[in-house]
């Protein structure tokens, strides 16, 4: 008889993290590119903004504007080609940037202490070594991505195996805890477009508008209409926010960047969307008031409950669960908040917008049109003009319109309920929220310069998905497996003889 030594099945090698070069790459080129825009924004303002003194107007900013370009190109030659030394040359660039842009703070800051006069014509920080310090920063994170792991040379001593087993506990730890390296499919597919929405909101706090006073009167014109306990602190914020923008906005803004970074790299997905909520919560509260709930003016159409609340419930829905098939019940049932739990959240997110829509104040007959034609100020013309449209073709009907909207929520919230309606309940969910988007959040009002988030349209969509039942993995009918377990019967042959 002969025998056959067959070696055993061994499991596919992980893939080299190659990936992590165009990740790396491409946030150097953003990141010469910020270095770069902050050296041409204006790095000292006078007579209240009006005049901007931009900094390639000095050698300081030159120098800024060179290291930009250098760190630009070389994160472009490191997506392209890879290689240790342009990696390096990111890093380390951003590492200098970063310590130049801060000498410089510190000294522009002790030369406007110094200086007085007429609070209008007094000199005060602008928004570009601010913007070059975070694209600086940016530039030095790149340092810490995965790269691949390089051979030792020849000859070099190995390191101890007792600080290896040690760095491997530690590592194995921390990932424990941050990291989400099974999520597959819908699930981390929504985990990116909530890092993509976070990453918007960190660029839209980087508008030249947020590092202005007008970023605190607006946080401070949440607190209108507000009870008192909830409108202290939002002034105190405000008052804060106005103190010092430059360096708060910023802040504000990588805070952002980094929860948006967090949730499109696995190993910081539990720690980004940990962050995501308690983020969301204290902009909710400080930044908008509550979504303007308790107002007696909040409607749905405009973006109420805010948007940045829903950030904090998909972050709950996305949530790494134990199971990698979710079922019929879609993801949301498979999150933090469970099944029961989910069901919850969707009923009273929809029931709320149903109650919203026919608050006194909101469904009053000419209050709808008043909305949207208002919503025209600051927009391109295409926008004004759809506003204008909407609130022509809405006209004295305002109370007709909310109450079909308050029944059209109603059923959206109960649809949840069975799965009969789940699936059409859903869709007419995303259809209402690309509705508002367009016709009541002016696209969340990118297009003005003003705007800190889309608002609450594309999470509603999002919100959506979550919920939207997934099939079960389909198994294999028993007349296919015996027609299986015969065909390898016959392609064996017969069993040899004893």
């Amino acid at each position: 008889m002969i025998s056959v030594t067959t070696r055993p099945a061994t499991r596919p090698q992980p893939v080299p993290l190659r990936r992590w070069r165009l990740a790396a790459g491409v946030a150097g080129v953003v990141a010469g590119a910020l270095i770069l825009a902050g050296a041409f924004l204006p790095w000292v303002e006078t007579f209240a903004g009006l005049i901007g003194i931009p900094g390639v107007r000095g050698s300081n900013g030159r120098i800024m504007a060179a290291v930009g370009v250098l760190i630009a190109v070389a994160g472009l030659c490191h997506a392209v080609r890879g290689g240790s030394r342009s990696r390096w040359l990111v890093g380390i660039g951003g590492f200098a940037a970063l310590g130049f842009s801060a000498y410089l703070l510190i000294q522009l800051s002790a030369t406007l202490r110094t200086l007085g006069g007429d609070s209008m014509a007094l000199a005060r920080g602008g928004p570009g070594l601010w913007v070059g310090a975070a694209g600086a920063l940016l530039a030095f994170a790149t340092l810490f991505l995965p790269a691949p792991a390089a051979a030792p040379p020849a000859g070099a001593p190995a390191r101890p195996a007792v600080l290896r087993g040690r760095a491997a506990r530690i590592g194995h730890g921390v990932l424990a805890r941050t990291a989400d390296l099974d999520s597959a499919g819908a699930r981390r597919g929504l985990q990116i477009a909530l890092g993509l929405v976070w990453l918007l909101d960190g660029v839209l706090q980087l508008q030249p508008y947020m590092f202005g006073s007008g970023f605190a009167s607006m946080l401070g014109s949440a607190a209108t209409g507000s009870p008192g306990v909830l409108a202290s602190p939002i002034l105190w914020a405000s008052r804060l926010v106005g103190h010092d923008a430059i360096a708060l906005n910023t802040a504000f803004a990588l805070i952002q960047l980094a929860i948006g970074a967090g949730l499109l790299w696995r190993p910081a997905v539990k720690a980004a969307l940990a962050g995501s909520i308690a983020w969301s919560l204290s902009v909710w509260w400080l930044g908008e008031g509550l979504g303007g709930l308790l107002t007696g003016t909040a409607s749905p159409v405009t973006g109420a409950p805010g948007a940045v609340i829903l950030y904090a419930l998909i972050a709950l829905l996305v949530w790494p669960a134990g199971s990698a098939d979710p079922g019929r019940g879609g993801l949301a049932g498979a999150g933090l908040l469970g099944s029961r739990g989910s069901r919850a959240a969707w009923l009273v997110l929809w029931g709320g917008f149903a109650y919203l829509i026919i608050q006194p104040a909101v469904r009053a007959p000419g209050s709808l049109r008043d909305v949207l034609a208002g919503n025209a100020a600051g927009e391109p013309g295409w926008i004004a003009a759809l506003d204008r449209g909407a609130a022509a073709a809405i006209g004295s009907h305002g109370a007709v319109v909310c109450a079909v909207l308050a029944v059209l929520f109603a059923v959206i919230a109960a649809g949840i309920l069975h799965p009969v309606t789940t699936r059409p309940a859903l869709a007419a969910a995303v259809a209402a929220g690309l509705v508002f988007w367009v016709a009541g959040q002016n696209f969340g009002q990118l297009l003005t310069g003003t705007a800190t988030d889309p608002n609450s349209g594309p999470l509603l969509v999002l919100l959506a998905a979550a919920y939207w039942p997934l099939r079960p993995a389909a198994r294999p009918r028993r007349g296919a497996q015996v027609r299986a377990a015969g065909q390898f019967a016959r392609q064996a042959g017969p069993a040899p003889a004893r």
